[in-house]
């Protein structure tokens, strides 16, 4: 090896960088796994179901409802229960929604917002139903046309005064049909809620 060749590889070893043999081998950085990928998808579908299930409880509720019914309803423990109503809450404050989810106390409630009640006051006094409307009407909602003597046997004698409202207001119609009356749904009720399927007379016998 002539002297030339000598100092050019004593350059290189000096500029080479210096490796420790005690040194662990640098390794990739782990990509995430399929597993840790579905657990994520799945508790991001998980906290969507939550805020999806609360919506409709308060919404059903028109009341304020607490912590603890929420809890029980639902399942979830109280951090994830206030973190999907959190998300509730701004969600509906970024699409400035009329409606509005507020704390009262340790519970809480889906309204409308104050300053809109005015501008549906007319329709919510002639949509607003009795408790004793309500149940007689979730049953004729199912079995359109159904005897009136039948659900007064499945509900007792309120059935009478809820007819009588929910006749009145436009959302069942009265045929009679021997010692009894034949309840029948309106169009106005269809336009206000929607076509409901109706129970088959199979399915009623099962």
């Amino acid at each position: 090896m002539t002297s030339e060749e000598i100092k050019n590889e004593s350059l290189k070893q000096q500029t080479a960088p210096f490796s420790n043999p005690l040194d662990p081998e640098p390794t990739e950085l782990a990509s995430p796994s399929k597993e840790s990928m579905q657990e994520t998808i799945t508790s991001e579908a998980n906290v969507q179901n939550l805020e999806q299930k609360l919506e409709a409880i308060l919404f059903m509720a028109a009341k304020s409802v607490s912590v603890y019914d929420l809890q029980k309803l639902t399942g979830a423990d109280l951090y994830s229960i206030k973190q999907a109503v959190s998300n509730l809450q701004h969600w509906y404050a970024s699409r400035n929604s009329w409606l509005e989810i507020i704390k009262v106390d340790k519970s809480y409630i889906m309204r409308l917002k104050p300053e809109r009640t005015e501008s549906v006051s007319s329709f919510v006094q002639e949509t607003e139903i009795s408790k004793r409307g309500l149940r007689v009407l979730a049953v004729v909602a199912k079995n359109d046309g159904v005897l009136q003597s039948k659900v007064v046997k499945m509900l007792g004698p309120s059935v009478y005064d809820g007819v009588k409202e929910l006749t009145q207001k436009g959302y069942v119609n009265t045929e009679i049909k021997g010692h009894s009356k034949i309840l029948k749904l309106t169009q106005k009720f269809k336009t206000y809620f929607g076509e409901i399927p109706v129970a088959s007379k199979e399915s009623e016998k099962q």
